[in-house]
């Protein structure tokens, strides 16, 4: 699967080495061109808010550009970072430095001693996703439930009909669970059958069952997984990673960076979050946007609705 966050960190670090590389290739014969010492990087971890808000601080002694890995899944850049840790335990944070001499890094443990007690807060994306049990969407059963065009939140290029919550009535029913507890639970569960759009199964425009898919398909079919809430996203409100072999939201064959249709070969998806309204289906019902960035400029997005 290819990580976004992920993708940029890594860029970023490759053009940093490469201008090392350059800088040291620009200077005259005679002088210095020893690329000097790795970096040392340290730094310490100071309170925020409160003891599940923490602030990452830069301590290294030779200047560096600083990237933050975290065993939960965020990757952060900056001299100083916040992060929010929802759950107790233990998480790994690592600071990788990009100086002249190359890249260092360290590693130190941080112990959350309690559970975020505000982090199912229907207002922050984890609360809202989850609730502080489980939370149980479909596709929103209107008009441009799925659409894809220039751009999150954009179909101008094709937007699902009112018709289609009939004429694709196998995807209609299909319910994405979320729970919230320590392991990240999501289930994905398709009743059964799912609508081959002209790809999957028989390669029919209709409802087909499981029976259907071939080998290469049936990851794709009901089975449970595990998500992440991260922070970041197109619109600064986080983003929803699911995570193992099938797991997806909307169109199987839609992931990060395009589309396949022969089946699942990417480990997990990220999707961006576009808009969270409460009650915007309805009393009861919230209205959850996803989007994933295919080749620039497309988005697909997908609207859920709660049950």
């Amino acid at each position: 699967m290819k990580h976004t966050n992920k993708t940029r960190l890594l860029t970023s670090v490759m053009l940093i080495l490469l201008g090392i590389a350059l800088f040291q290739a620009c200077k005259k014969e005679g002088e210095d061109l020893t690329l000097g010492a790795l970096p040392t990087p340290d730094f310490e971890v100071i309170q925020g808010t409160d003891a599940n808000n923490l602030i990452l601080v830069n301590k290294s002694s030779m200047p560096i550009i600083p990237y933050w890995t975290v065993s939960n899944g965020a990757k952060l850049t900056g001299d100083s970072a916040k992060i929010n840790f929802v759950l107790a335990g233990s998480y790994e944070v690592t600071l990788t430095g990009a100086g002249q001499g190359g890249l260092g890094s360290t590693t130190k443990t941080i112990t959350i001693a309690q559970n975020d007690p505000t982090a199912c807060s229907p207002t922050k994306p984890l609360g809202f996703i989850a609730s502080c049990t489980s939370k149980k969407w479909k596709l929103n059963p209107e008009a441009g439930a799925y659409k894809v065009g220039e751009g999150a939140d954009n179909g101008n290029w094709w937007s699902s009909g009112a018709g289609d919550v009939t004429g694709r009535s196998c995807e209609f029913n299909d319910e994405y669970t979320f729970v919230f507890d320590g392991a990240g639970t999501f289930t994905y569960d398709n009743k059964g059958d799912f609508y081959a759009d002209g790809y999957l199964g028989s390669g029919s425009n209709g409802c087909e069952p499981n029976a259907n898919l071939n080998n290469a398909q049936k990851p794709w079919a009901s089975g449970n997984f595990t998500y992440q809430v991260l922070p970041g996203g197109v619109k600064g409100l986080g983003q929803l990673k699911v995570v193992g072999l099938g797991a997806h939201i909307g169109l199987q064959k839609v992931h990060n960076g395009g589309e396949t249709t022969t089946g699942p070969t990417w480990n997990s998806i990220t999707y961006d979050i576009i808009d969270m309204i409460p009650n915007g289906g309805g009393a009861g019902h919230d209205i959850l946007k996803l989007g994933v960035a295919l080749a620039a400029p497309g988005w697909w997005t997908f609207t859920l609705r709660s049950e």
